[in-house]
């Protein structure tokens, strides 16, 4: 079988590496080759995009903000997994939101508003998160404002003006659902983001209903591979921030930690297979690699923890830039925390901030 990706990152590559386990033969199309495509059966720039779809059985896309050419192809030529109304959902937060409250799932107040009436939008709320409707992700196109004072030089867009919520934690569950309908939820991981990028996590957390809402979401759409769904928990609730369509830097852990990983299992998902079930097999989480080049001191140290592994994305290092990402495993989640918190010094000497 032939299965084509759409993008050429660091999400390709490992879908790549992941599904070499499996009789496939996999093809990449971008506008550049990327780390995806270095290591692909072969590479179709945009242009051709057609030829690219022709000569692939399913076709999938590593990020929702793609070329638009080969998505609508594919998807008119009954290939595409998962389909444009997941990708179109999530390309508009305003759309996003709509979508939770039609479906009745938990979500943080908000308001939607036009550019002309942000001011007016903001009296909802006395402390408020404008979120631009569209091109965001990694913590773009959002602000934070208290009332009644808007942001300067808000680029014009529809917005989601959202209630900021004082939240516990952060979290986040990978979920996958097949061609069947069959649903495999991994366990949920407990996230820490700064600036809108995720700095670590670490699974397992507490599930707080994360995983009968992704359930819903899933069946919602009639969606078919793996979605990565981010949360706010508050009093032991969790509510949707906002999903990806695709594999998700917060399932990295299960490259090392669960019975299947993410990858595997989108591809298994995609192309029919049966899923298997996603078992923590003990604690695990990442620690992404922000903006720097790894020192062979770093790489010797970060090693000799063990129960770690390095995945390098083999891309050009620039500042906030995720270029690869440290998967962690424990015995137990007592001893998972202390060696994130010592690649974590390794990495950035105790001062994250100062690389975002």
């Amino acid at each position: 079988m032939n299965v084509g990706i759409i993008g050429s990152g660091q999400l390709g590559r490992m879908l790549i590496m992941e599904g070499r386990k499996l009789p496939f033969n996999y093809y990449i199309c971008d506008a550049e080759m990327g780390p995806a495509a270095r290591i692909s059966d072969g590479y179709f720039p945009v242009e051709r995009y057609r030829e690219f779809v022709d000569k692939c059985d399913v076709v999938t896309f590593e990020f929702e903000h793609v070329d638009e050419r080969p998505l609508l192809y594919a998807e008119e030529q009954g290939k595409l997994l998962p389909g444009m109304n997941a990708i179109e959902l999530k390309r508009s937060r305003s759309r996003e939101k709509r979508f939770f409250t039609n479906f009745h799932l938990p979500t943080a107040p908000y308001v939607i508003s036009n550019f002309e009436e942000l001011n007016k939008a903001l009296d909802s709320f006395d402390h408020s998160v404008l979120k631009k409707s569209s091109g965001g992700y990694d913590g773009k196109g959002i602000w934070f404002a208290d009332r009644p004072h808007l942001p300067e030089h808000l680029p014009p867009d529809e917005y989601v003006v959202e209630e900021k919520v004082d939240f516990d934690y952060e979290a986040s569950i990978i979920a996958c659902r097949g061609i069947d309908g069959e649903i495999q939820c991994h366990a949920p991981s407990f996230n820490l983001n700064k600036s809108g990028i995720l700095i670590y996590n670490s699974a397992p957390c507490a599930d707080a209903g994360m995983k009968e809402i992704a359930v819903k979401l899933l069946e919602s759409l009639d969606y078919v591979g793996v979605m990565g769904i981010e949360f706010f928990v508050k009093d032991g609730k969790a509510m949707i921030n906002e999903f990806a369509p695709r594999v998700h830097n917060t399932g990295h852990h299960t490259l090392h930690g669960s019975s299947i990983s993410q990858f595997e299992h989108h591809i298994r998902a995609i192309t029919g297979l049966p899923l298997s079930d996603a078992r923590l097999l003990e604690p695990s989480g990442i620690v992404n690699i922000l903006g720097i080049e790894l020192s062979a001191e770093m790489l010797n140290s970060i090693l000799k923890l063990g129960g770690t592994h390095i995945y390098w994305y083999g891309k050009e290092v620039r500042h906030r830039r995720k270029v690869g990402h440290v998967n962690v495993n424990a015995t137990t989640e007592g001893e998972l925390s202390y060696k994130i918190e010592e690649v974590m010094n390794l990495l950035y000497s105790s001062n994250v901030e100062a690389f975002l």
